[in-house]
């Protein structure tokens, strides 16, 4: 099935109510779990609605992951303006890091259900590439401003991403424990270890 965008009000108010209790059964019990009886009921509708509107449960998951995708393009257009103009290569991920947790907070129910759908079919999404390859696009330029005189290599770029959206991500989902509960310390510690990374 190949997906419309609404053209009619209701049709919108429908497709969203859809998606606004999809993403709070997620946040309660995971994709996996969460069945489209579920969230039928969740809104006052129907199984067949949904799958009319949608087609199945993955292709609704992606339309609430675009919803983060363009949110989190948004903020880091936004970023790539600011780099150069920060003080140093540890305040610039400092900030960085602080703004991608926040919005990782609030989209947390699509960020854990297609972490969930990677480990189900062992293959990366599209749009987590393209947010991912934003996101080294940002290492660059730190490097480029803040790293003058250092040999660094597009090997930091990849690396610098790779670690904050692992630790970021995890502290989140409770899985890193051991991490500063302090706000101000965790971020700071996060913008030193990136910035090693950086410098190769």
């Amino acid at each position: 099935m190949i997906y419309r965008i609404p053209r009619q009000d209701r049709a919108l108010r429908t497709e969203n109510a859809y998606l606004d209790a999809f993403e709070r059964l997620i946040s309660e019990r995971g994709y996996t779990n969460t069945s489209l009886d579920a969230i039928a009921r969740e809104v006052g509708l129907t199984k067949a609605a949904f799958l009319a509107r949608f087609g199945s449960k993955k292709a609704a998951l992606l339309l609430l992951f675009d919803r983060y995708c363009a949110k989190a393009t948004a903020v880091m257009e936004e970023m790539a303006l600011h780099i150069p103009t920060m003080p140093s290569a540890e305040a610039a991920i400092y900030e960085l890091s602080t703004v991608l947790e926040k919005i990782q907070l609030e989209d947390f129910a699509p960020n854990r259900a297609m972490q969930e759908l990677f480990f189900e079919e062992l293959k990366v999404d599209q749009r987590t590439q393209k947010i991912f390859l934003e996101l080294v696009d940002l290492m660059r330029l730190v490097q480029k401003h803040h790293l003058e005189g250092v040999a660094y290599t597009d090997t930091g770029a990849f690396s610098g991403s790779q670690i904050l959206v692992s630790v970021n991500f995890n502290y989140i989902l409770r899985a890193m424990p051991a991490l500063p509960r302090d706000h101000d310390t965790r971020h700071r510690m996060i913008a030193l270890m990136i910035v090693a990374a950086l410098r190769f």
